[in-house]
């Protein structure tokens, strides 16, 4: 381990002014022997190191007090020097002044040229203006900048130009704060507004810049920042707004002149140098005679007289909708903008006119944008503004002759209300509770949008056309949802009839509102439906050919009591009426066999789900597939009296026979007749072509139908 004499060696070796970190480097190489004893020296000149450092940051924070006190001091005293500066050059002034002021008025020279003379010399110098009136001035301007002797402390800077600024963020066109710029023959200065004035000061030094570093651009004016220039400077650009577009142009032609002269070397050229008329106006010869100082403006008069003067809302035109569109005060905008377009209508062209025109022009396309915004949906803006949002944002739009547009967005808004809406219907409980949830909400949706709609664009019928088609669409997207949902290999045709029933339903409480969408509806289903009533039609003439397979012409039996109790039970909630009568007396059982009792209760559902899913597209399949279905049951009825040896029971076969075509079968012609509002002729010929069945004999032959529309 190090000792204390070591370490101080150490740092003498360290400190010396003639240390070589090579050479202490290869006397340590020869020294150590071993990775170790290097490891130990490197170990003591790092603690040396640390221990240099917590030194250091001890003296800094013992000292940063005083530190920060002695830098106030020195602030204060350099203040109190430039108020003193300040002082003494008012008093010159004031004894200069009082020294070539006579008791008449007029201007007495101290020298003894002449008139004349002083009047050649202003001359010259207005060509040829000397660098140190710009010098002058910059040191009267630098009296007011704390920090500003940095600035005059450069012998031969003199100052071009100068004005307020607002510095703006560069990213978003926001105002950060303002400051005072400088431009000088060879750097730009900065300085911020000060918030305690004190005495003169009113300026705070923050950069200054070499020309020779920096570029300053023109910005074109758009919506959010007008009269700027960028300000090319590392590391950073940065953005000013000036006053007016003058006052930029002044800063441009000032900043190419001070360039200009940086090809001289920062001093100007005999012949070649003119500073800006704005910064220090002369007196010319003819103003001799003149001790006021007044120039004749009888041109400038005549120049005024050819300009129109604007009222003075239509100058603040600007900044008024500026107010109302940051207050969304949009009502009050846009009526200020047609005011604005009246007036500026019925006054003659001119300069001020165009830039009014301009401002309107401008402010206008804001606003739209703003109430674009207002209908536009995203996904980090709530929907929960209401109807009553849009529809002013469209009455405004409405206003400024945005009509289609405003349509257009007011569609879209309500698709993503309508579509934001079904999508949070949550998938619980069965396949038709979900589905008619669905419904709910998405018919709910369209009905507002409808009558939305038609208070927005009331009595234009010309519109019209853009909801249906809008309203298309969105049957479109909705049915490819219930595809998913209801339409697949695993849904039951019960299933799928409840909600088609369902969906018809609620379309058709729209068309009594005068929005037709059943008709789309069952477009855009049918292929669906007709794929759903064939797979029905297809699994019900299946299972009859096996049922009768195993048909033994035995009546059916039940289990026990409560067994026919269930039976005769079934038999009413399908519709039939009298099924005691089908009982065998003190028994249990039925004059029906388990093949007739389980075709007639499922033909009786079969036929309530198909007639839900009947429409104008689907009534050929239905009607088809009613009738197909129970004439396979007939036809193995009838196979099996006149082929099958030995023959059934005749009273057996007039049994079954009589329950089918007395009460089946009117069973299902009453219901259609209820469904579609007219008969099906094709069930009542099958009643005609069968009755003899009922005698329970095998009767006469009877020709087969060779017409195949008859099933």
């Amino acid at each position: 381990m190090a000792t204390t004499q070591d370490l101080g060696l150490l740092t003498r070796k360290l400190g010396a002014a003639d240390y070589d970190p090579s050479r202490y480097v290869s006397e340590i190489s020869q020294r150590c022997v071993g990775g170790e004893e290097v490891l130990a020296q490197r170990k003591v000149i790092q603690g040396l190191s640390d221990d240099t450092n917590n030194q250091l940051k001890k003296n800094v924070y013992q000292n940063y007090s005083q530190f920060i006190e002695t830098a106030k001091e020195i602030s204060h005293v350099e203040s109190d020097m430039f108020r003193l500066s300040h002082m003494i050059t008012e008093q010159r002034k004031m004894l200069t002044g009082l020294l070539e002021t006579s008791l008449l008025g007029d201007r007495v020279p101290l020298t003894h040229t002449t008139v004349e003379a002083e009047g050649k010399e202003e001359e010259a110098e207005e060509v040829m203006p000397k660098p140190n009136q710009g010098r002058q001035e910059l040191l009267d301007l630098m009296e007011k900048v704390e920090g500003g002797r940095e600035v005059i402390q450069v012998q031969g800077r003199f100052v071009l130009y100068h004005g307020d600024l607002v510095e703006m963020d560069v990213s978003d066109n926001s105002a950060l704060h303002r400051v005072h710029g400088y431009l000088c023959n060879d750097a730009l200065v900065l300085a911020t507004w000060l918030r305690e004035k004190r005495g003169p000061v009113r300026f705070q030094l923050s950069s200054v810049a070499p020309l020779a570093s920096l570029a300053m651009v023109n910005v074109r004016d758009l919506a959010g920042v007008k009269h700027a220039w960028k300000l090319l400077v590392p590391p950073d650009p940065r953005l000013f707004q000036c006053r007016d577009d003058e006052s930029k142009k002044a800063w441009l032609a000032a900043y190419d002149e001070a360039k200009a002269l940086q090809k001289t070397g920062g001093q100007p050229q005999p012949g070649t140098f003119t500073r800006m008329e704005s910064l220090r106006p002369k007196r010319k010869h003819a103003d001799v005679a003149n001790p006021f100082g007044e120039e004749d403006d009888d041109e400038e008069e005549v120049v005024a007289a050819a300009e129109v003067e604007l009222p003075e809302w239509l100058v603040e035109l600007g900044d008024s909708l500026d107010v109302h569109i940051a207050q969304r005060e949009f009502e009050q905008a846009v009526e200020l903008l047609g005011e604005a377009g009246r007036e500026l209508g019925a006054t003659a062209s001119c300069a001020a006119v165009e830039e009014a025109r301009a401002v309107v022009a401008s402010r206008k396309a804001a606003l739209t944008q703003v109430l674009r915004g207002e209908l536009t949906v995203t996904p980090e803006k709530s929907l929960q503004g209401g109807p009553r949002t849009a529809r002013r944002a469209v009455a405004l739009l409405c206003s400024l002759d945005r009509s289609r547009e405003a349509r257009d967005l007011l569609l879209a808004h309500r698709t993503a209300v309508l579509r934001h809406t079904v999508r949070n219907v949550r998938p619980e409980g069965s396949t038709v509770v979900y589905v008619q949830r669905l419904a709910a909400a998405f018919f709910q949706q369209t009905a507002e949008a409808a009558r939305e709609f038609d208070k927005c664009f009331p009595g234009q019928q010309t519109r019209c056309s853009a909801l249906l088609m809008w309203a298309e669409e969105e049957v479109e997207w909705f049915a490819e949802r219930l595809d998913k949902q209801v339409f697949n290999s695993q849904s039951a045709v019960a299933v799928v009839a409840a909600c088609v029933a369902f969906l018809r339903k609620q379309a058709e409480r729209l068309v009594a509102q005068g929005l037709d969408l059943l008709f789309m509806l069952d477009a855009r289903l049918q292929a669906s439906v007709e794929k759903v009533v064939m797979e029905a039609r297809d699994k019900a003439v299946e299972a009859i050919k096996l049922r009768w397979a195993e048909e033994r012409w035995e009546e059916h039996e039940c289990s026990g009591r409560q067994g026919l109790e269930k039976a005769l039970a079934e038999l009413t909630a399908a519709g039939v009426a009298g099924s005691s009568g089908y009982v065998v007396e003190e028994t249990c059982r039925l004059t029906l066999t388990s093949n007739t009792l389980t075709f007639s209760l499922a033909y009786l559902h079969l036929a309530d789900h198909l007639l839900q899913l009947f429409s104008p597209g689907t009534r050929h399949l239905v009607n088809e597939s009613l009738v197909s279905v129970l004439h396979s049951h007939l036809r193995h009825l009838e196979a099996a009296v006149r082929s099958q040896e030995p023959p059934p029971p005749p009273a057996m076969v007039a049994a079954q026979a009589a329950f089918i075509l007395d009460s089946v079968l009117p069973l299902a012609e009453l219901r259609y007749s209820e469904r579609t509002q007219v008969e099906c002729p094709k069930l009542a010929k099958l009643h005609s072509n069968y009755c003899w069945l009922k005698e329970g004999s095998r009767g006469a032959s009877v020709a087969k139908y060779s017409d195949p529309n008859y099933v």
